[in-house]
């Protein structure tokens, strides 16, 4: 991540020079970048701050701050869609005026370098991607594919404006490559925000996790008393299963221990992975009449 933002910082200003040729292509490839490049430092902030356990303390790990930074990633991809294609309407009703030709082939040859400064941006995120990685770096896998992608259409829109003598074409070639970056960065905002929306609502984990736990629940029903309360959710890749049981006050804290930990087993072996906390209450005989 830090070759990244190191090499992008270079790139994101050579693109605000493209910028100026006039280009619509590159303008906006430009607002793209420096968007995600603003994206990117708060990205490696936050996950040097997770490495060096400066997030430890959070209750359910960095999984919401991950789900931010997915959304923030998200946005800005539908945010350079809006301005992108606001500006191709400029550019087709005269607002807009196309580029100099000595301005398009500068814009070209900057695309060409922002292509291949792309291809080594993917593939230093695609080699850093393991099992457990987390939803950053899923995130900014992602991003790179998206920006590898539609820097290559970039590219290929630029280099057919800098060599066309005709502004029909120019014109044409300018906005179909604006398009098509607007409708790709659309595409994969609304799926991430599809993703990382629904957590960050405090939405359960899901039916298959309460069905598993039921299950469970309904194994061991001879082990407590009375459910009290299950909650689950999810933060980040992990899910996580709080069970409030009640349990009879005559047991001995390590026969309470002993059937929590077979409770937790059963759960496991269908969830491998979650974090499972189990509550035990005591309760008379009494009280479980009241609670029936």
């Amino acid at each position: 991540m830090l070759f990244i933002v190191i090499v992008d910082a270079f790139m994101v200003s050579a693109l605000i020079v493209g910028a100026l040729a006039g280009s619509l292509t590159m303008t906006a490839e430009a607002m793209r970048g420096g968007l995600g490049y603003a994206l990117e430092c708060f990205t490696v902030v936050l996950l040097r701050r997770i490495h060096r356990g400066v997030l430890a303390d959070m209750e359910f790990g960095a999984g919401k701050l991950e789900q931010v930074a997915s959304v923030v990633i998200a946005a800005s991809m539908l945010l350079a869609a809006t301005w992108v294609g606001w500006n191709v309407l400029r550019l087709w009703s005269g607002a807009r005026e196309l580029g100099t030709p000595i301005g398009l082939a500068l814009a070209a040859i900057i695309g060409m370098i922002n292509l291949y400064v792309n291809v080594l941006a993917w593939d230093s995120v695609r080699r850093s991607i393991t099992d457990d990685a987390s939803l950053i770096m899923h995130a900014q896998l992602h991003l790179r594919r998206v920006k590898l992608i539609a820097s290559l259409v970039v590219s290929i829109g630029l280099t057919v404006s800098a060599l066309s003598t005709d502004d029909v074409v120019v014109a044409w070639s300018d906005s179909l490559g604006s398009l098509f970056v607007a409708g790709y960065m659309i595409v994969h905002g609304v799926g991430v925000l599809r993703a990382a929306l629904p957590d960050l609502l405090d939405r359960s984990a899901g039916a298959h996790v309460r069905e598993t736990v039921a299950r469970a629940l309904k194994a061991h029903a001879a082990d407590h008393d009375c459910v009290l309360r299950v909650r689950t959710r999810h933060s980040g890749r992990t899910t996580f299963i709080e069970i409030h049981l009640a349990y009879d006050a005559a047991l001995n804290i390590a026969e309470v221990q002993r059937r929590v930990d077979a409770l937790k087993a059963t759960i496991d072996a269908d969830l491998a992975g979650a974090e499972v906390a189990v509550i035990a209450t005591s309760i008379s005989i009494a009280d479980t009449a009241v609670v029936a």
